[in-house]
């Protein structure tokens, strides 16, 4: 089983390790000799930036991150160009290149940088990365803001490399470090950007289609029931609020007189009713958005109906 060196991050077999040292309790592999010296000569701050085991991807005491990336068509002679291409992106402090299991392990400030910055580098020295992808089925989505949202939260995440939504389908492809491969990172970062929820995307199959048809089909009932009771509610609303144009309502509900009182304070109410089923969505929403601190266009909606309806 890969095993990963403290020093430049880089994943080996152990028994193809130059070295290894005892710490802490626990054994670790180096890949090189540079690597063993820099671990001898401070091991306490190398023990505590192991990578995960999961996620591929460590923070040290600075707050750098370790990123590795497998990179196709790596040779021994393009082994110092794509070091330099690498170093030159903004942030980097450190970057080592393995030419015999075609890795770059890269240490940088992620302040400074994001992993699509680096894919682009290894691309600008005339090389490709191996990057795994992912697809996630993500639900809750409300507005077109919400794919800026999710995908900026995952090129926010550390190893992610590209993350392309699909408003369609609900659906967004993730294309990652092989290292990185966390379900969980990925779905955490979705589900930080708002009201979401995501998980691996299944192969689409009979059944699984069904339910989505029956899911799709139960939200349109809903929605239809809810358009039904505010039309109910709204057109008398509409007709009663000008009683003066219609001559036998105008003679019930005088101006001035209680009947109008009363009938004021009756279709209050009911559009009271179609503000808390009918629009239950906006307020939801805006809610969702509220403990995000971000404004939506539910936010605008909900703001909108309220500030009407206390003010009639």
């Amino acid at each position: 089983m890969p095993v990963k060196d403290p020093v430049c991050g880089m994943e080996i077999e152990p028994a193809s390790a130059f070295a290894t040292r005892q710490a802490k309790g626990q054994t670790y592999h180096f890949c090189s000799e540079n690597c063993v010296k820099q671990f001898d000569a401070a091991p306490e701050k190398y023990a505590l930036a192991v990578p995960s085991a999961t996620t591929g991807v460590a923070a040290d005491a600075s707050g750098a991150v370790r990123l590795e990336l497998s990179v196709r068509g790596l040779s021994r002679s393009g082994g110092p160009a794509l070091a330099q291409a690498l170093h030159s992106v903004p942030g980097v402090s450190k970057v080592n290149v393995n030419v015999g299991s075609g890795r770059a392990a890269i240490e940088y400030d992620p302040a400074r940088a994001k992993a699509s910055d680096f894919l682009d580098a290894v691309r600008a020295a005339g090389f490709d990365s191996a990057g795994q992808t992912m697809r996630l089925k993500v639900s809750g989505l409300y507005c077109a803001e919400c794919v800026a949202r999710i995908e900026g939260a995952l090129k926010a995440t550390p190893g992610v490399i590209e993350a392309s939504m699909n408003a369609a389908t609900n659906e967004v492809k993730v294309e990652y470090s092989p290292v990185i491969g966390d379900l969980n990172l990925l779905t955490k970062a979705v589900e930080s950007a708002g009201p979401y929820k995501a998980a691996r995307a299944a192969e689409a199959s009979e059944p699984e289609l069904d339910k989505e048809a029956q899911s799709a089909d139960k939200e349109y009932r809903s929605l239809m029931r809810k358009w039904w009771f505010a039309a109910a509610v709204g057109l008398p609303t509409m007709i009663l609020s000008y009683p003066n144009l219609f001559p036998i309502v105008r003679d019930i509900f005088t101006r001035g007189s209680a009947n109008l009182f009363e009938l004021g304070s009756v279709m209050g109410v009911g559009r009271l009713a179609v503000m808390i089923y009918s629009g239950s969505q906006f307020f939801s929403g805006a809610w969702q958005g509220l403990k995000h601190r971000a404004a939506n266009m539910h936010t605008l909606i909900a703001l909108g109906i309220s500030v009407a309806w206390l003010y009639s």
